[in-house]
């Protein structure tokens, strides 16, 4: 099984470890997409990132990912001083896992988690030296 620091670099990592707000899109039931607010965690173990949520079976991002795997997940911020946008997004497949419960997840949520397989990732205005940059990834 591939590892996370096969799939983003030290950097990437540390970004996305350093955010807890990221923008999910699935395709809704007419084909259009629709973005959501989301928490999220870095996968270590998978090489993946899982969305956790208070009742994920229940929502519309759910049951899109049920019907087209084909997602886009963002998480970007902006450093002030100089003005300096960053982002990293990952474009993969999802999978709906109804029993999976994280204990590091935020309070409240039940069993239920988003997670996304990497396949293409675009980085952006990060300071990272070893950054191979935009790059798609092999099937996994």
């Amino acid at each position: 099984m591939t590892t996370s620091t096969t799939i983003f670099t030290p950097a990437e990592l540390a970004y996305l470890r350093g955010q807890r707000l990221a923008r999910l899109a699935t395709l809704g039931p007419d084909g259009a997409p629709q973005v959501r607010p989301v928490g999220f965690l870095v996968n270590a173990d998978t090489g993946t990132i899982d969305i956790p949520g208070l009742d994920n079976p229940s929502t519309q991002k759910w049951r899109n990912v049920l019907a087209d795997e084909r997602v886009s997940f963002v998480v970007d911020d902006v450093v002030p001083r100089p003005w300096q946008p960053r982002a990293l997004e990952v474009r993969g497949v999802a999978e709906a896992l109804p029993d999976v419960l994280h204990a590091d997840a935020f309070p409240g949520i039940r069993p239920g988690v988003i997670r996304i397989h990497p396949r293409r990732i675009l980085v952006f205005g990060l300071d990272d030296p070893d950054s191979p940059g935009n790059r798609d990834l092999p099937p996994g």
